[in-house]
């Protein structure tokens, strides 16, 4: 039966093409947009994590409440010990302290805000990895008064490595404070809202521009399983001194649940992609089947079975699913790998994007997963059989003159 359905396959290449054409393209089509949109939001998911709020932050909860306006005044003090402590934690893999402080700077006559973050440089580069993200230069090294700035920020200041960034800026008793930081590279995290005015230096140069030793504003933390976060943060919070708290990136306000509702969105865009391939190859097996009715008739009177006339069909339909299935893998994996690794630049759309507190990236990449092109695969087949069923029931069962005539 076998040696059977691969004949009537190649008797009408042009027939089987067609078929096989589209339910490749929407195999293709579905790999593609997976790969693709699973990235956008692991990606978003990433940025926001690595440069904002971490999988936990330990704060003061004075601090929380005003946390837009960056308060120098509420501290955590001795954040040295308690990151020792905190690493001791076992869902822990990384502590680090931050100091987060607003800058006003003079750029062609108009004042501009500023963020600058005092950051342990090496700790740090487990989390920002800012050594592979230099367009030029270095990463400042600690006990030295150097920094980082982001690509954007060095275009608009007019600024290269080698240049001097002049910070004057209050410290946590209100006074002002000024220092000069030689600027020894230039970053590029590829996130607009970072790149455009942001600065990092070394965490002990924060401090004494600050005037706040042994403090910082938050201790930032990475954990081994991210969902988990709540959690550990609740068992995280009883251990710690009174007027501090634990906070889970969950419970970080509008930026969480606009990426919640983008995730929906994009969910609902997928199915409605998925629905749609499917009703493609649902279509065409339909019509393949149907349009061969009179075929199908003439088999009846040369003494085929109902059985075996439906089981012919379907093993052609399987035969050929599982061929376009594999090129439409073929071709959804190379498009996969190729949004993986190169991505699609959306640099010139964000031009206009400064200072808006999203993680935007100029660059998205797909999440490349062989088990995402395996259920493209598998989907192709499953819909191609499906498809076959109830048209190769129905010409099974119609009586062989009808069917010829029809």
């Amino acid at each position: 039966m076998f040696k059977l359905a691969l004949r009537n396959i190649l008797r009408n290449k042009r027939r089987s093409f067609l078929t096989g054409l589209s339910i490749a393209f929407a195999v293709m089509v579905v790999i593609f947009l997976w790969t693709f949109v699973s990235g956008i939001i692991s990606g978003m998911f990433n940025n926001y994590v690595t440069a904002s709020v971490g999988h936990i932050r330990v704060l003061n909860a004075d601090y929380l409440k005003r946390e837009t306006m960056l308060p120098l005044s509420a501290t955590v003090p001795n954040y040295r010990q308690l990151i020792i402590d905190l690493e001791k934690d076992p869902n822990v893999k990384l502590a680090t302290g931050r100091i987060k402080f607003g800058v006003l700077m003079d750029t062609k006559g108009k004042t501009k805000p500023v963020l600058g973050v005092g950051i342990d440089p090496q700790r740090e580069e487990a989390v920002l990895g800012l050594s592979r993200k230099l367009d030029s230069g270095r990463v400042p090294a600690a006990g030295t008064s150097e920094t980082v700035i982001g690509a954007g920020l060095a275009r608009e200041l007019g600024m290269k490595t080698g240049d001097t960034l002049t910070v004057v800026t209050q410290t946590a008793h209100g006074s002002l404070s000024g220092l000069n930081l030689k600027v020894v590279g230039v970053f590029n995290l590829g996130v607009a809202s970072i790149d455009n005015r942001t600065f990092f230096l070394p965490l002990d140069q924060a401090q004494q521009l600050l005037d706040m030793d042994g403090r910082v504003t938050e201790i930032f933390l990475l954990i081994k399983d991210p969902d988990k976060a709540p959690q550990v943060a609740a068992g995280i919070g009883k251990t710690l001194p009174p007027g501090l708290t634990a906070v889970p990136w969950q419970d970080n306000g509008f930026l969480y649940y606009m990426m919640n509702i983008i995730k929906y969105l994009y969910a609902a865009i997928y199915a409605f992609i998925l629905l749609l391939a499917s009703f493609t190859i649902l279509n065409t097996m339909f019509m393949a089947v149907m349009e061969r009715t009179k075929e199908i008739g003439m088999m009846k009177a040369l003494g085929m079975r109902e059985g075996e006339i439906g089981r012919l069909i379907t093993l052609e339909s399987l035969i050929l699913g599982t061929l376009a299935s594999f090129a439409g893998a073929i071709g959804g994996t190379l498009l996969a790998y190729y949004v993986s690794t190169i991505g699609i630049d959306y640099t010139a759309a964000f031009k206009s994007i400064r200072d808006i507190e999203m993680p935007l990236a100029y660059i998205y990449r797909g999440e490349f997963s062989w088990l995402t092109i395996l259920f493209g695969f598998m989907m192709g087949i499953i819909f191609s059989v499906l498809a076959s069923v109830f048209p190769a029931r129905r010409a099974a069962k119609m009586n062989a003159v009808e069917a010829m005539r029809e």
